[in-house]
Order: C-alpha cells, then sequence, then structure tokens
C-alpha cells in the first residue's frame, strides 16, 4: 500500500508532477534555500492525516497547516524568523513553546527521545562568554 505522500507532488499535494518540477513550489521563509514541503503524517498517532509544512533542505522549519486550504496554499509571511512587529513576535515566541511542549508529550507518549538544538542570535557580532557565544543560549 502506497502511503498517502507517494505519488504526489511534495509542494502542491497534487499528482502528475514532483517538487523538482512544481509551478507553484516556493522557497524555504526560514532558509531561503529549500523549497517548502507540504507532507501528511501517516505514523498512527494523534496527529495522523494531519498536514504539515517543512523544508526540503531539512532546515527546521515546521508549520501545521490546519488553518489554511487543504490544497496547501500558505501564507509565507506567517513563517518563523520572517515576521514583525510585537504581535507577531509574541506569536512565534509562543508557537516555539508549544512546539516544546508537542515535543515533550511526544517523547513521554512514544517513549522516544527528542534533541532539539535551538539558536537565539541577536545582532551580527559574535562573543565568547564562559564557551557560550554572545548572543546564544545553552538549555539542557
Amino acid at each position: 500500500m502506497l502511503g498517502k505522500n507517494k505519488g504526489i507532488c511534495h509542494g502542491c499535494r497534487q499528482p502528475g508532477h514532483y517538487l523538482p518540477s512544481c509551478p507553484k513550489k516556493q522557497r524555504c521563509p526560514l532558509c531561503n534555500t529549500g523549497f517548502v514541503k507540504c507532507m501528511e503524517v501517516e505514523k498512527k498517532s494523534l496527529n495522523q492525516g494531519r498536514l504539515f509544512f517543512c523544508c526540503s533542505s531539512n532546515c527546521g522549519y515546521f508549520k501545521w497547516s490546519d488553518d489554511k486550504q487543504v490544497n496547501c496554499a500558505y501564507d509565507v509571511g506567517e513563517a518563523s524568523g520572517v515576521s514583525s512587529g510585537t504581535n507577531a513576535a509574541k506569536n512565534e515566541v509562543e508557537d516555539l513553546s508549544r512546539i516544546l511542549k508537542l515535543f515533550a508529550r511526544i517523547s513521554e507518549e512514544e517513549d522516544v527521545e527528542i534533541s532539539v538544538n535551538v539558536t537565539i542570535r541577536k545582532g551580527k557580532g559574535s562573543a565568547e562568554v564562559n564557551n557560550v557565544e554572545k548572543g546564544k543560549t545553552k538549555i539542557i
């Protein structure tokens, strides 16, 4: 049996072509290197059947598509790292908090170890302080 992500374009979820030749493909808003893929959760879990966006270059971009159209049209302006304004920044922090809580829940429910590396930078400079670069927070 073919999975629900097989035989269709991961850019627009339509059959007949694939992401490299998709006329609707868009660059990842986080890294601007890869392309946004729209995938469906196939594993038996609470999220089975749910659509999500991720990057073809595996840069870490992730967004659920629940509030978007079924054909995976999405608003690039809502992606991590490209929003502006106080409310958008607050929403990004809340999204990150929800994602980390989700990882913790998945780790407990599925009995798996999840490793997350989060880098937060302010400004363009770099300096070492106690073996941790300036602007980076390391949480273990």
